[in-house]
């Protein structure tokens, strides 16, 4: 049998990339932070020796050659190619890394089964490099100000099914809102504090700042259509209801 294949593009510390493992997923895990991919083969060295892991020190972007990452110095995960992502989160230099692009990956390793994309800003780069050929089935990103632009591109390549995933919950948007969720927040803020270190979802803990948690085919909530999710994201927006950031998912 065929051993489904995910791409990890952002490993940042392993997290998501560890939770794919233990599914029994192949992985290629693509970071661009040097220290974090160094820190990865390290920890990862026996997943990497059987074949399991694949971990490139690779910026994605969206032309070969070289490009320049700016550190962030509050945050090694959050180090990004465009540097007014992070001007205001301590940035602690540059290095130079060589860039790779979607397109090459597939060619290298093959469409996978699911990506998951979180690059600081660059995501567009992925998601404007994919057609119906070399799509995955399931997709994530982190959303930004050009969602509309990313999920209408993804519509016209095939995906029909989409949710927004609050990554500082794992739930659907709507179910963020519920009485539920919101008294457990409320109980948290009277005890001082912001928001749990590690939520449990789809029948595992998932540690937040960290985790993109569960997979598209396994997140919260129920799909919807292009058309809903961009009316959910604009009433949310338009009315101050999001909880932090979002990742789409879409299958």
């Amino acid at each position: 049998m065929k051993q489904k294949k995910i791409f990890d593009i952002g490993m940042y510390d392993g997290s998501d990339s560890r939770y794919f493992l233990d599914e029994g997923y192949h992985v290629v895990a693509v970071e661009a932070n040097p220290e974090l991919a160094a820190k990865a083969m390290q920890e990862f060295q026996d997943h990497i020796a059987d074949g399991r892991l694949t971990v490139l020190n690779r910026a994605l972007a969206d032309e070969p050659g070289e490009i320049e990452l700016v550190l962030c110095g509050d945050d090694l995960g959050a180090s990004s190619i465009f540097e007014d992502k992070i001007a205001h989160r301590n940035p602690s230099g540059t290095c130079t890394v060589q860039a790779v692009t979607f397109p090459e990956l597939v060619g290298e390793f093959g469409v996978p089964d699911y990506v998951k994309v979180d690059i600081e800003g660059a995501d567009r780069h992925c998601i404007l490099a994919l057609n119906p050929d070399n799509r995955p089935q399931y997709l994530s990103f982190e959303a930004d100000h050009d969602l509309e632009e990313l999920v209408m591109h993804m519509a016209s390549i095939g995906y029909q099914r989409f949710k927004l995933i609050g990554q500082c919950s794992f739930l659907e948007l709507g179910n963020e809102r519920g009485l539920a969720n919101r008294f457990k927040h409320r109980m948290m803020r009277m005890m001082g504090f912001d928001q749990p270190l590690r939520v449990r979802r789809a029948g595992r803990w998932f540690q937040l700042m960290h985790s993109s948690g569960p997979a598209p085919w396994a997140s919260d909530g129920e799909w919807y259509s292009v058309e809903t999710l961009l009316s959910k994201w604009n009433h949310a927006r338009q009315n101050d209801q999001l909880m932090g950031w979002y990742d789409v998912h879409a299958c």
